[in-house]
């Protein structure tokens, strides 16, 4: 189950060799095991709507071995630098966003965070190579990471600097777009600093009445510089290795990704850090270049996985029936795949089209206590 329909939807562009490790690795490791068990059963009940008892009983009891199973591994200490060791925390943290349990995510996603740091220290200290697996390990991380810092959640260690996983990817600045993200990973760093932008923005109009503690006039400059960056990277291919490794149409889908995340990190730019309003003709712009990602996605295509930041962002923003009509539909696609965390995104954006609010959606959510990580 976990390798014919799980995974697949969880990576759907992956090297295959990173499925194939992942099960190799969890059959010598019983708590990675676990965590992989838990999620394929948990894929399972919403694949075919399964809601009884029975179901979710299974996954508690995989997710609870799991987890046991990991305490023991971190009071080893030749278990803790492991790479599987971090994979138990990451797979959990990501069933945890699939199946919305949000206080819990937080913690296996801080956990993940610590015991990926000490992976990569020892890896540093050896002075190792990491192979393609780890390189995936580190992906799956980033991508889950840079969703949470956009939405305002920190989970790095307080010495280490945003990003600080990025040296670890040899070929960063190369320029394809990732299998693992389904963008270049050189948005990485510029999606990190829009949320620190966000953030001081966010202080900076709390405190307008008071202390500024941030020029608007400096704040808008760093805003400019990193919209030409954005722009910069918009057009980016697949590696000659993707090309290889899968078939043209997902291949050319992926570019189409990279596209809608570009799009959507200029369309929170525009709402967030330089407060646009929604009718601006920059926002609808961005608008438009998102749902004109999608719409040069095959609606079925695996590649509408990746994307669910992107359609999520644009869903709130616009205004035109066509176009919520489209992102509810290719949502709504993915959730028949059994994509928890797009049943969920589904429902918020009806909430908040009810709503009516004008505010970015990510404020909105915060004032209500919601908090969304789209993964």
């Amino acid at each position: 189950m976990f390798v014919t329909e799980t995974a697949p939807r969880l990576f759907p562009a992956a090297p295959g060799i990173f499925v194939h490790q992942l099960v190799n690795r969890a059959l010598e490791t019983p708590h990675l095991l676990h965590a992989l068990l838990a999620s394929a059963s948990s894929h399972h009940g919403r694949l075919v709507g399964d809601t009884a008892a029975t179901s979710r009983t299974t996954t508690l009891k995989f997710t609870t071995f799991a987890v046991s199973g990991l305490r023991t591994a971190l009071s080893r200490t030749e278990e803790m630098p492991k790479a599987e060791t971090t994979m138990t925390a990451l797979t959990l943290c990501t069933n945890d966003i699939c199946n919305g349990n949000r206080d819990i995510w937080r913690a296996h996603l801080s956990g993940a965070t610590r015991l990926l740091a000490t992976f990569l220290d020892r890896q540093a200290e050896a002075s190792s190579v990491a192979d393609p697996f780890d390189l995936c390990l580190v992906k799956w991380f980033a991508t889950l990471d840079i969703m949470a810092n956009l939405t305002g959640i920190s989970a790095s260690p307080a010495d280490r600097e945003p990003c600080w996983y990025l040296d670890k990817i040899p070929g960063t600045q190369v320029g394809y777009v990732d299998e693992i993200s389904g963008y270049s990973l050189e948005l990485i760093p510029m999606m990190a600093q829009l949320g620190r932008l966000a953030g001081r923005q966010e202080l900076w109009t709390a405190a307008k009445y008071g202390v500024q503690s941030t020029l608007p006039g400096q704040l808008l400059e760093e805003a400019q510089e990193l919209e030409y960056m954005i722009r910069s990277i918009t057009e980016r291919t697949v590696s000659d290795f993707t090309l290889k490794n899968h078939n043209s149409p997902l291949t050319v889908d992926l570019q189409h990704t990279h596209r809608a995340f570009v799009h959507a990190s200029l369309l929170h730019l525009h709402r967030r850090v330089q407060l646009l309003p929604r009718d601006h003709s920059q926002v609808k712009e961005d608008i438009t270049n998102i749902v004109n990602a999608v719409m040069s996605i095959d609606p079925f295509s695996p590649a509408n996985i990746l994307i669910l930041w992107p359609m999520f962002s644009a869903g709130c923003e616009t205004s035109f029936v066509s176009e919520r009509d489209l992102i509810q539909n290719r949502m709504a696609n993915m959730q028949s795949l059994g994509l928890g965390n797009y049943t969920r995104a589904r429902d918020m954006l009806r909430i908040f089209w009810s709503s009516g609010s004008s505010k970015p959606w990510d404020i909105y959510f915060a004032e209500q206590g919601i908090q969304l990580v789209l993964f």
